[in-house]
């Protein structure tokens, strides 16, 4: 399933495993899932927050643009609340992974891309 979504919804997106829900904080612009594991996330000032959520537990790729097709030019740092913070790779200029814990309480994080506008 295929969802854009505005800084004002949530996205859900399901699969056999569980939902993984993510929902806009601070400065996205949409969330788009590409599959029930990977997330564009489009946050045009390089600086923003979301929160994300699923029922299993997961690894989840994030994959990080400006608009829908300027991507991140170097993420600087991911911040991220509670256990799953310990989990986040930078896998590279636009891109990271964090596995989630499956008992679908929020995650926030916070992206911020060293060359931000």
């Amino acid at each position: 399933m295929i969802v854009l979504v505005s800084a004002l919804g949530a996205l859900t997106a399901c699969s056999d495993e569980g939902e993984l829900v993510a929902t806009p904080v601070k400065n996205v612009q949409n969330i788009e899932a590409v599959n029930s594991q990977t997330l564009d996330v489009q946050c045009d000032t390089g600086i923003c927050q979301f929160e994300l959520s699923t029922s299993s537990h997961d690894e989840i790729t994030v994959n990080m643009f400006y608009d829908g097709q300027r991507a991140f030019d170097k993420i600087e740092g991911v911040s991220v609340t509670g256990p799953s913070g310990a989990t986040v790779r930078i896998e590279g200029n636009n891109q990271f992974t964090l596995i989630l814990s499956g008992d679908d309480e929020p995650t926030k994080v916070q992206v911020i891309d060293y060359y931000r506008n």
